[in-house]
């Protein structure tokens, strides 16, 4: 009977203890859920992005010979560091002395060129004009004198035929008196017939008329001859005459040669000083080596501004929407800060230098530590608000519909969308669907669902 009694104990405190646990369990599901909480206020918000990047310089220069020349010392090794206005390269003395010789013979060569280029033709345009002018001349004068022979001949011919008729004249008398050839008359004509004959060889003026006929034959014949040298002196000299053509001709080369004598003789005077820095920077590439002989043009060295330096980073697609240029930033460069802006944002994607944006940023203050090519940290302040309304980021969220927030309303989750602005590893700028003193809630392991009870932390 006892065991009956205690049996009956046993199932009604088992009665009573099952149904204690089906009453907390039924008061487990209808108990709110606890959460944590923020109070939307307004406040100052900063935003810093690291990133991986690579110091590069926006100004490199090589140098070129200006000569062809002898290398003489090279000064520098790949990796130097060097100020402005040192000296990089030297030229071998004794070969820029040589060429400044030849440089100064060449230039007085080609003015004694053009000096005897002018002088003979205009010695050949004097010997040219000289038969040009004496040629209308002398064809007057051959004129004249032609005309003066026929004249004298004509006289002669009618002097001589009027003896040689006055000498038949006589001989018909004296056939007629050579009846009585001891008259004195027969005598008389026989005298003036010898007379006669000789007259007509040696009168006088028929003497002169022969001698002034010699002479004007004579200077014809120089006339004649002194016309065909002019005319031979006219046709050798005309080709030699420089026209203006001619002379723009020579004008233009002595310009053409002046012009290469004077940068000559100034890659040469430019090149005995030297091959010098052009600013502060870093050899990074030497392709000549000591008394190497180079050609004007060859590439010497290679030098990178250590004064326009940047910092290169390539930017992920969702990093780039929050960064802007003229953002502050700041580098980390062998334990020392360098402050420095967002001074390019490149506007295309390069799939060569990686699958991101490639962004520049500046720095104010580089100095000899830098190191070109190095890798460094770099963080770019991308916000910098104040008075903004603010949340923790964990009780941000997003889904297929947007961006949205629980906020506490009748102690339920009221799911509230809302548009986000800048954001640091902490807190969230909310532009829009919260009001300032709004509370919103997130719970860390649970995720909330619209209309949901919860206990308010």
């Amino acid at each position: 009977m006892e065991f009956i009694k205690n049996r009956k104990k046993m199932i009604a405190l088992g009665a009573t203890i099952l149904a204690l646990v089906i009453g907390l369990v039924s008061i487990s599901a209808h108990a709110a859920l606890s959460v944590s909480s923020y109070t939307v206020a307004r406040g100052s918000l900063s935003s810093v992005t690291e990133l991986n990047s690579t110091i590069q310089t926006n100004d490199t220069v090589k140098y070129y010979s200006p000569i062809d020349g002898v290398i003489g010392t090279i000064l520098v090794k790949e990796g130097d560091y060097v100020n402005k206005d040192d000296l990089l390269i030297s030229y071998n003395e004794a070969d820029m002395e040589y060429q400044l010789a030849m440089a100064d013979i060449d230039t007085r060569t080609d003015q004694g060129s053009y000096d005897e280029a002018l002088q003979s033709s205009n010695r050949t345009a004097g010997l040219y004009s000289q038969a040009a002018n004496s040629l209308p001349a002398l064809e007057q004068q051959i004129a004249a004198t032609q005309v003066l022979i026929a004249q004298n001949e004509m006289a002669l011919l009618e002097r001589k035929a009027s003896l040689a008729d006055e000498g038949a004249k006589l001989q018909v008398s004296l056939i007629d008196w050579a009846d009585e050839p001891d008259s004195e008359e027969y005598e008389n004509l026989q005298k003036l017939v010898q007379t006669n004959a000789y007259e007509q060889q040696y009168a006088s003026d028929i003497v002169q008329m022969q001698e002034e006929l010699t002479c004007l034959n004579i200077q014809l014949g120089n006339y004649q001859a002194k016309k065909s040298e002019m005319t031979s002196q006219k046709m050798a000299t005309y080709s030699g005459v420089l026209t203006q053509g001619g002379k723009d001709r020579i004008e233009a080369v002595k310009e053409a040669n002046d012009l290469a004598n004077t940068q000559r003789l100034e890659d040469l005077n430019y090149a005995k000083d030297g091959i010098k820095a052009d600013f502060d920077g870093v050899v990074t590439k030497i392709n000549t080596v000591e008394g190497n002989n180079v050609t004007k043009g060859a590439e010497l060295v290679t030098l990178e501004s250590t004064e326009d330096v940047v910092v290169r980073a390539n930017v992920n697609k969702y990093d780039i929407d929050i960064i802007a240029e003229d953002q502050p930033a700041t580098v980390k460069i062998r334990g020392i800060d360098y402050s420095g802006r967002v001074s390019r944002i490149e506007r295309m994607m390069d799939s060569d230098k990686g699958t991101g944006v490639g962004v520049e940023i500046t720095l104010d203050e580089p100095d000899e530590n830098i190191i070109l090519g190095l890798e460094v940290k770099s963080r770019i302040q991308t916000a910098a608000l104040d008075n903004v309304l603010q949340i923790p980021v964990e009780a941000y969220n997003s889904d297929e519909e947007g961006d949205y927030v629980f906020v506490v309303k009748n102690k339920k989750a009221v799911k509230t969308f809302v548009e986000a602005g800048a954001k640091n590893d902490d807190m969230i700028e909310i532009c829009s669907g919260l009001n300032e003193g709004d509370v919103v809630v997130w719970n860390d392991s649970v995720m909330l669902t619209d209309g949901m009870d919860v206990n308010v932390k």
